[in-house]
């Protein structure tokens, strides 16, 4: 059974939201700073999952008249104001420790905060499942990165509980203001991962080496015809893989046989990337180096010059 990214972020939202309810209930009742820090971390995972919501609705759409290419990059719109909500929490969380610590307020209910993370730890365990399954289904970067958030959420609530038992059997309160600067970091630094793919998504970085192997290992094998190429550029937009790059035939061959060749390769490559938009730009010659059009290359009588 398949399962869309929309209905994923719908799940993801609800999932959050009742985390966040279940950290702020419990953080309240037990003055842990640790336990109400996390509440905040999932209270701006909620609205971080119904800004995601939009984005993959958005972004499925397709193109029109006037985006050509579709909507694929709100993905990575979306990914980046994520990433930034992260790291804003991550320095809230940070405050509030520094805070406490000058306040010297250490009050905390060991027992009951440990059932409230118990709790919030088997939500978090189903969501990140079903997330990271969602994610190999669609190959999506808004529920990729949802995963990972909730993946840093899950270590993180281990963390608080072995904080609290700790506290609990040894009355060394600061560690709840030493945890929650270390969670604080480990969010921030997720955050940055998230905003890195972002950039690279929206900065249009071209495919991974592998891909790219992929890609010219099919161009080197599909035909003796074609003498080389060159200018191949990469690049991904949400769901879909544009390629392009210039074939160099010899002169002799019919327009008729060059675009043979070129469908064969266009096949191929679409049979590896399945959303894949293809431009191949047939050449009589390899124009790699020439910095102007010149439309002499193209004569018969000039073509060993070029």
């Amino acid at each position: 059974m398949s399962h869309s990214p929309k209905q994923a972020v719908i799940i993801a939202s609800f999932t959050a939201l009742i985390l966040a309810i279940i950290k702020f209930t419990g953080g309240i009742m037990t003055g842990s700073l640790t336990v109400l820090s996390s509440s905040i971390d999932s209270l701006l995972d909620f609205f971080v999952s119904i800004i995601n919501f939009f984005a993959i609705q958005k972004s499925l759409q397709g193109n029109d008249d006037a985006y050509h290419y579709g909507y694929g990059k709100i993905e990575g719109i979306a990914a980046l104001i994520e990433g930034l909500i992260i790291i804003i929490s991550g320095f809230l969380i940070s405050f509030f420790a520094i805070r406490k610590f000058i306040s010297k307020d250490f009050i905390i209910d060991a027992d009951t905060s440990i059932i409230f993370m118990v709790v919030s730890i088997v939500f978090t365990i189903g969501i990140v499942w079903y997330l990271n399954r969602v994610a190999r289904e669609t190959d999506n970067l808004i529920i990729k990165s949802d995963a990972l958030h909730y993946k840093t959420d899950l270590f993180t609530n281990v963390g608080i509980i072995i904080t609290i038992i700790i506290i609990k059997f040894t009355g060394w309160y600061i560690i709840d203001v030493i945890i929650s600067l270390l969670i604080s970091a480990y969010i921030i630094y997720g955050a940055s991962q998230i905003i890195r793919s972002a950039y690279e998504i929206l900065m249009d970085k071209a495919l991974c080496a592998s891909d790219i192997k992929k890609i010219t290992d099919i161009i080197e094998k599909t035909s003796q015809d074609i003498q080389s190429y060159h200018f191949l550029k990469t690049r991904c937009s949400g769901k879909d893989t544009f390629i392009e790059f210039h074939l160099v035939f010899d002169t002799e061959i019919t327009l008729f046989e060059a675009h043979t060749v070129s469908d064969t390769i266009e096949c191929k490559l679409k049979s590896i990337f399945p959303n894949c938009f293809i431009t191949i730009h047939l050449d009589p010659y390899d124009d790699s180096n020439i910095e102007a059009c010149d439309i002499t290359r193209f004569t018969p009588d000039n073509k060993k010059s070029a």
